[in-house]
């Protein structure tokens, strides 16, 4: 009975704090709708995110592609496929690995970042002075965060997905002896434009989870150094667990809609 209990509650502090996130966005995008100047600070945080990201982003990128093209070359090599070798890594990172990791590192240097500082900035009353100025803290501190991150998340996607495959090309020549053209050869039978879009929207939404959850846990925070703590603890959790949650049903949603355009273009 206490497992059950305690399996009740978990699940419905999740959802519970799934709509008090959702609700938070919901007002930064009403805050951003309704006020101006946003470009420049956009763009600053833009440019820090990606900064502060881009060294962590090429150092896993290399070793993602890396380690999945021997993974599966293992596999292939068992029943002669190795010529598609260079299709099923591109595809397999382009569609899932790449925005995966590219938000899991979001979610560990900038969530984790903007978590403690936005949770700084409370519990030291600082965003209390920013109103009593008569400014939206909302206007002024979350929306060049948020959407900073977001935009960051595609750029951050697109250099990971270039260092992967060029990653995976030069391990499969040199532990492989598979040459950059036969790798390159297979990738338009597994990848397409619709391929590309899967994946700007799965890097776009999990951007948005990591940004929209580290801001609402840091801007509320509350209880000393310790509630800084637990906001930075509670927004990668969470983070994780919706990251998790939207790849699974987004997965679903997008292979469905594969689905019926085949279908449609085979009628046509």
């Amino acid at each position: 009975m206490n497992a059950i209990r305690t399996l009740i509650q978990a699940t419905m502090g999740f959802f519970q704090e799934l709509g008090a996130t959702a609700l938070f966005f919901g007002r930064v995008v009403r805050t951003f709708r309704n006020t101006q100047d946003n470009f420049q600070p956009i763009l600053a945080q833009v440019a820090f995110v990606s900064y502060r990201s881009v060294s962590t982003v090429l150092f896993a990128g290399v070793f993602v592609g890396a380690i999945l093209v021997l993974q599966i070359d293992l596999i292939l090599s068992k029943y002669d496929a190795e010529i598609f070798l260079g299709g099923l890594n591109t595809s397999t990172v382009i569609r899932e690995v790449g925005p995966l990791i590219i938000s899991f590192l979001l979610a560990g240097k900038i969530g984790a970042f903007t978590a403690a500082e936005l949770g700084t900035m409370r519990v030291t009353e600082q965003i209390d002075a920013i109103e009593c100025l008569g400014t939206n803290p909302i206007h002024y501190l979350v929306v060049p965060r948020l959407f900073g991150i977001m935009i960051s998340s595609l750029i951050l996607l697109f250099i990971g997905l270039i260092v992967s495959v060029g990653g995976a090309m030069s391990v499969a020549w040199f532990a492989r002896g598979i040459n950059t053209v036969e790798f390159a050869s297979s990738i338009p039978k597994f990848v397409s434009i619709s391929t590309f879009g899967a994946a700007l929207l799965k890097a776009l939404i999990y951007g948005g989870i990591v940004a929209t959850v580290s801001c609402h846990r840091g801007f509320t925070a509350s209880g000393g150094a310790r509630g800084v703590g637990q906001a930075v603890t509670q927004a990668a959790i969470y983070t994780n667990l919706y990251i998790l949650f939207a790849n699974f049903t987004l997965s679903h949603i997008l292979d469905l809609i594969e689905v019926l355009a085949n279908s449609a273009r085979g009628v046509s």
